[in-house]
């Protein structure tokens, strides 16, 4: 199976059935171009409409929102780009640009000239080149049939020189994509995209798990250039809502959807406070899901894929050649009430054992350990119970966490002595053979520099407000002592960096095992691989 392809759609009345049969032959990138050859059908009505008599531009807006639609129902898993340069000039068809995945194989609905195969051959120069009219035989009742009733204004000349959008733009979905498309059909020189940084993300859902501003500004500028190399192309970071519409004075409309409708309005009065010429503003309707799954919008979102990410592998782990194979170490890091006993509990019913380092240092703290004797003499007798001598942790919590310094002191103390403990129960494991997998439960494991001795380590993120909430629930903590607590640990964004899987305990007990059983199913498949390897 090829990774990349390219799909020369010549009859839009079939496109249910052509991404239905694309998905044998394709299984990453799928580029999408319309024929706009001679005869070139896009719907079954008895007066077939042909492309090449669809000006203005913009009318081809409706037919590229059906194919991303459609692509949603049949092949999701494919990351589908529909090219349009060729749509503003027959004569492009052929000469359009070069995606920036190459091309394995050129697939074809129908049959065209030898001629024209040929062309596209020369310039993608795809390793195969596979047509399946024989597949579409069965009868198709139309894309329409299909999709929403989307963008029935799409038929609108709304055209202008210069057309600018913006939005976060994380991990590009079909919303996106036809947002941008819009914004390009409708361009006739230049298409601005302002990509939402700094403040401007930290109230959306998952942040942590948002990829960086470069990146994002990167995979826009990529997608632009691979639908259309026709237009200039300015992609930046922006800091506000409105970004270069409240200085620009050359930006002629301004693409919103529905929800951001307002923020249009919002940047024409700013334009006319600054005696700018007021931008056309065009909106169009995002793609509807119909979905019960939990915490979801009911709409194509970044949000929502982000929640897909929970429980899977985000990067391959760093390999750890000075550590054995065996037992496969995993450590699980989380700050204070993110839940890391819940997810904790889901690893032990599934196969694996766990080491809980905050259970384990109630152990090294006993009196006559190693521990307890060296946390007396440097901290003195006051932070012992009178009763039995042990070490009242309350006592010792209220001096470290309100002084800096007296925390580091206690960390240099347990930490080393903790680790010593873990090695010997990972050995344990190791000579007994009794698990394949053991999961150090350790929230001070990056500051101790303790994921040096793991596999890979895997995190748990909650909001912070929703933590200090556990916390004063849980600990009868004061708002004040919580957020002291909490601010002595890293951010969730660094251990997100640290992690190659994430996970949220922020909704049901039941999607914390969902997100469980997902990495555990993929870690098996790891292990699986590197035995293989071995």
């Amino acid at each position: 199976m090829a990774r990349t392809g390219l799909l020369v759609v010549t009859n839009l009345a079939k496109i249910v059935n052509s991404l239905t049969a694309v998905k044998k032959y394709v299984s990453n990138t799928l580029y999408i171009q319309l024929y706009t050859g001679a005869g070139a059908t896009v719907n079954s009505n008895e007066n077939r409409k042909f492309v090449n008599t669809l000006k203005p531009e913009s009318r081809y807006c409706k037919y590229v929102a059906d194919i991303y639609s459609v692509s949603l129902r049949t092949c999701d898993q494919l990351d589908v780009i529909v090219i349009v340069g060729n749509l503003k000039d027959n004569l492009l068809w052929q000469k359009t640009p070069i995606p920036f995945k190459p091309v394995d194989v050129l697939l074809f609905d129908n049959g065209i000239s030898n001629d024209e195969t040929s062309k596209l051959m020369d310039r993608y120069k795809p390793t195969n080149v596979i047509e399946f009219s024989n597949e579409l035989d069965e009868e198709s009742d139309g894309a329409d049939a299909h999709v929403s009733k989307l963008h029935e204004n799409h038929a609108d000349a709304v055209e202008g020189d210069s057309v600018v959008l913006g939005g976060t733009f994380d991990r590009l979905h079909v919303g996106h994509k036809m947002l941008l498309t819009e914004a390009v059909l409708r361009a006739k020189k230049r298409v601005v995209v302002g990509v939402t940084d700094a403040d401007m993300i930290k109230t959306k859902l998952l942040r942590e798990l948002i990829l960086p501003v470069e990146t994002r500004i990167r995979d826009v500028r990529n997608f632009l250039q691979a639908i259309d190399n026709t237009l200039t192309y300015e992609v930046v970071p922006i800091e506000d809502p409105f970004g270069p519409t409240k200085t620009d004075p050359n930006l002629d409309i301004i693409i919103v959807s529905a929800e951001t409708f307002r923020g249009g309005e919002k940047v024409n009065e700013l334009r006319k406070a600054a005696n700018l010429r007021e931008l056309q503003i065009h909106c169009i309707d995002l793609i509807e899901l119909e979905t019960n799954e939990e915490g979801k919008e009911k709409k194509v979102s970044s949000s929502n894929r982000r929640m897909d990410l929970l429980g899977t592998r985000l990067r391959e782990p760093t390999p750890k050649p000075h550590l054995p194979n065996y037992p496969y170490i995993i450590g699980l890091i989380g700050g204070i009430a993110s839940g890391k006993s819940i997810i904790s509990q889901h690893f032990e019913k599934l196969g694996a054992t766990v080491i809980n380092c905050d259970k384990l240092a109630h152990e090294i703290y006993e009196p006559g350990t190693e521990c307890h004797t060296k946390l007396t003499a440097h901290f003195g007798t006051d932070i012992l119970n009178a009763a039995d001598n042990r070490i009242n942790r309350k006592k010792l919590g209220s001096i470290v966490f309100a002084d800096k310094q007296k925390l580091n002191e206690l960390n240099q103390i347990v930490w080393p002595l903790l680790m010593v403990e873990v090695k010997n129960r990972i050995e344990n494991v190791r000579r007994e053979k009794s698990h394949d997998v053991v999961m150090i439960e350790a929230a001070v494991l990056l500051q101790a520099g303790w994921q040096h001795e793991m596999h890979e380590v895997w995190s748990l993120i909650v909001p912070t407000e929703r933590a200090i909430r556990r916390l004063i629930n849980r600990d009868n903590l004061t708002e004040e002592q919580a957020i002291q607590r909490i601010e002595t640990q890293p951010s969730n964004e660094i251990m997100v960096q640290e992690s190659t899987v994430v996970f949220s305990t922020q909704w049901s007990y039941e999607f914390s095992r969902q997100q469980a059983e997902k990495a555990w199913r993929g870690l098996q498949d790891y292990l699986a691989k590197i035995k293989t390897q071995s």
